[in-house]
């Protein structure tokens, strides 16, 4: 146990902003009461923050209020993650360019890319507009985590904390306002929709050719910078997998009648999505522990207290429409909406480059409507004589989601937890699975979904359009010209998609239908996701394995749950006897002559036989059956269609056909390229990198249908130090990359199972265990980079989460205390 001893006091006003530079572990404060239920005004001089480290380097944050519990949370998280916070500011101030230069590899633009949309969406404008109204739960929050982050940067100041390699030293770790901490926690919930479109922001312009790029502010005439590389729209990448599973089991499906939670979300490794372990505590008003994404400032996301435990998974709904205007004829900058022309609206923003010659300006024309901002993509975008598109996103001017996670971790009981979806709108894209110590369950998809009209609904399913460019990229596109479909608020929590059982509730990013198996919920808005079609392998897996791994009794204990959690089996192994038959169907001489590759198929036959239908480290061609899997058609390779009657259990029974062979014979063929032998162990093509090491990793993919899953895709990590993922092999019959990711090296992940938790409760409370698969610090000097990453590897089970003092003071390995002077 060591200490930090005060040294310096340094008086700031808590409400005074900027914020200005702190000195080392002090700040002095105005003292201001908090709304936390019944919290009370703390008379003392001095408020302490304490910062205990547990096994793992689970970060416990004690404090009197919520101004300090934030301040410890920040201090704490700069500790393991200073890099990626820093950068996420940079980020949504717009200011990369300014102090990265233009680009992020050479003539790429990237940072100029994102600085122009940044400033297009004006995230931190929004929220700097919006402070004032916020309530006084999320100011104390962000004013404490602001001055607990820069707290932590004049500790480094002053040689007492260590910046991570990646900004060690850099001029662009700066201090940051409250306002900065709320504007990061709004540019996470539209990153799937208003942020995935920035490109098509930057490039929005009335004129063909080049007009939309920036040029010299003082030299508008002039086309004086040049932006040779635009990044298109992506909006089918296969490796975008960001999903999860949660369970929430009741009193009729658990040993001992009272409710389990399995919390599985599948996020990034690293990046501002990355998940971080902590325990947030205020004397005995609030007591709750688990993990939530950096640059949370306090509450749990993902976790539990002593009577509820919570999870999420990523919500199929759209929380975004795009709106097609129709345009004057003759006028580009015209449109028409209820039989009125209006104005296409424009003004000037600017961006700030470092350059060779010193600091340039550029600047560019936006333009916008009072529906939304307008975007230009040549594919599916354009904007020509007849049309224009534009974005309204129900997600860009939410603030909720500091307040409703707080209100989610104070509530005691059921009826509580669920009214603060009533009062908040704050889950941004998540579904959310709880049950409590009653062993009662909740499911609900209260993500922000628009509140589309009938006629709108009508036209997004029945316009040939519209109803393609839905199903196969989930964009809502709908006409506006008519304020019919435009909307105007989302859906409230009472009409959105919800079940309460006493049996279990589950998700694994399919849409709310099949919640529970048994009892599907009702149809609801489309842009809530598919109704009554296929689901994933994943998510029959899950349904079945409610069932399989809960033992004799149909009931599961906490241990049955974990491991089913850590389980690597797949749905696919369903299909390995379908293969088998594939290789015996055939003669030798028809292997030969479809194949046309004698050693091939004999090679893969027996590689299949060898498999053991799970992805363990020691599985043998595994990587086989996952390229396999990514070749297979669910509409022609089965013998058994889908039959919405029977959802989980169809479609089944591969065609045992010419075809079939030929899909087993290219994934071999794909795995040849790599180098690998068809039988290699999962556990030598699957890895985890560390700095220099290299870490055998257990784990599913999804196309397999597995459970526990991981992906190569790195495309969730949008910090300006993000790894490049090697390419991957080519797929022989479209000359494109492998969607496996898989290459020479193997498959390194970068994505996938994070924070991996379950939690049951007995007479004395909560009874948790969990595990941060890539480790609790991204500084490799941290003896925290890689701990749970070994152990995830090598034990493939969790560790126990010392949820009472007791139990602390057993795993406790370091505190230190933070002194915050009030006046």
């Amino acid at each position: 146990m060591f200490f930090i001893l005060l040294r310096k006091i340094m008086k700031v006003r808590r409400l005074m902003l900027p914020l200005g530079v702190i000195l080392p572990i002090a700040l002095q404060v105005n003292a201001q009461g908090s709304e936390l239920h019944h919290f009370e005004n703390k008379d003392e001089k001095f408020e302490s923050v304490t910062i205990k480290r547990s096994q793992y380097g689970m970060a416990h944050i004690e404090a009197s209020d919520l101004f300090g519990l934030a301040y410890g949370n920040a201090y704490a998280q700069a500790q393991d993650h200073s890099c990626i916070l820093a950068d996420g500011y940079l980020r949504v101030q717009a200011q990369r360019a300014q102090y990265l230069g233009a680009h992020s590899q050479l003539g790429d633009n990237r940072h100029v890319l994102s600085d122009f949309g940044y400033r297009i969406l004006d995230i931190r404008g929004r929220t700097e507009r919006a402070y004032s109204s916020l309530s006084s739960n999320t100011k104390q929050l962000a004013e404490g985590f602001a001055a607990g982050y820069n707290a932590f940067l004049s500790a480094v100041d002053a040689g007492d904390e260590v910046l991570g390699q990646e900004c060690k030293g850099a001029d662009w770790v700066k201090p940051i306002e409250a306002v900065d901490v709320v504007a990061g926690i709004l540019n996470l919930g539209v990153q799937s929709s208003s942020v995935r479109m920035l490109p098509a922001y930057v490039k929005a312009h009335p004129l063909e050719a080049d007009e939309w790029r920036p040029t010299l502010a003082l030299q508008k005439k002039l086309t004086a910078w040049h932006i040779d590389n635009y990044e298109s729209l992506d909006l089918q990448s296969p490796l975008q997998t960001q999903g999860s599973n949660g369970w929430a089991l009741g009193k009729n499906k658990t040993e001992n009648g009272k409710g389990i939670v399995l919390a599985n979300p599948h996020f990034p490794f690293n990046g501002n999505f990355r998940f971080w372990a902590n325990h947030a505590k205020i004397k005995d008003e609030l007591n709750v522990m688990g993990a939530s994404i950096i640059g949370f400032p306090g509450p749990v996301n993902i976790g539990f207290n002593q009577n509820l435990a919570w999870t999420h998974t990523y919500s199929s709904a759209s929380h975004a429409v795009v709106y097609r205007l129709s345009l004057k004829p003759g006028d580009r900058l015209s449109y028409q909406l209820d039989g009125q022309w209006h104005s296409i609206k424009q003004r000037d923003v600017e961006v700030k480059v470092k350059t060779d010659a010193g600091m340039q300006t550029l600047s560019k024309t936006i333009f916008y409507t009072d529906i939304g901002v307008i975007m230009e993509d040549e594919r599916r975008f354009p904007w020509d004589d007849q049309f224009v598109y534009v974005i309204k996103d129900a997600n860009l001017d939410s603030f909720d989601s500091v307040d409703h996670w707080l209100a989610m971790n104070q509530a005691s009981n059921m009826a509580e937890f669920k009214e603060t979806f009533s009062t908040f709108d704050g889950m941004m894209f998540n579904n959310t699975l709880v049950a409590d110590n009653t062993g009662d369950t909740f499911y609900v998809d209260d993500s922000n979904v628009p509140l589309l009209s009938e006629q709108a609904i009508r036209f997004l399913k029945t316009d040939p359009k519209s109803a393609h460019i839905f199903a196969s990229t989930g964009i809502a596109l709908l006409p506006g010209n008519n304020s019919e479909f435009i909307f105007q608020d989302e859906i409230e929590f009472a009409d959105a998609p919800q079940l309460q059982r006493s049996d279990y509730v589950q998700n694994s990013n399919d849409s709310y239908w099949l919640t529970n198996a048994l009892h599907p919920i009702a149809e609801n808005s489309p842009l809530y996701g598919e109704f009554a079609t296929v689901q994933s392998l994943r998510t029959r897996h899950s349904i079945n394995m409610l069932s399989a791994r809960s033992g004799l009794d149909n009931k599961f204990s906490v241990a049955e749950v974990e491991r089913a959690l850590l389980d690597n089996s797949t749905f696919a192994e369903r299909f390995k006897r379908d293969l088998v038959t594939l290789c015996t169907t055939f003669s030798a001489q028809d292997l030969v002559r479809i194949s046309r590759k004698e050693s091939v198929v004999e090679e893969v036959c027996h590689a299949v036989t060898q498999w053991d239908g799970q992805f363990n480290r020691h599985s043998k061609a595994a990587h086989l059956i996952n390229e396999f899997m990514f070749l297979l058609d669910f509409e022609r390779d089965f013998n058994v269609k889908f039959d919405a009657e029977y959802p989980v259990t169809t479609p089944r029974g591969l065609a045992v056909n010419a075809e079939l062979l030929k899909r087993l014979i290219t994934a071999a063929d794909i795995v040849k390229q790599s180098g690998y032998p068809l039988n290699a162990k999962w556990g030598e093509v699957q890895y985890l990198q560390k700095a220099d090491h290299r870490i055998s990793w257990p784990g599913a993919t999804h196309n397999v249908g597995g459970f526990n899953i991981y992906a190569p895709g790195n495309n969730m990590d949008m910090t300006t130090f993000a790894k490049a993922v090697k390419p991957a092999v080519l797929n022989p019959l479209t000359g494109k990359e492998t969607w496996s990711g898989l290459n020479k090296d193997g498959v390194e992940v970068h994505f996938g199972s994070s924070w991996m938790m379950v939690v049951g409760f007995d007479n004395d409370g909560p009874q948790a265990r969990g595990l941060l698969s890539f480790s609790q610090s991204t500084s490799a000097s941290s003896s925290h980079f890689a701990d749970q990453s070994h152990f995830y590897s090598e034990q493939q089970k969790l560790v126990d989460l010392p949820y009472t003092p007791e139990a602390l003071a057993k795993q406790l390995k370091s505190e230190i205390k933070l002194k915050i002077k009030k006046d």
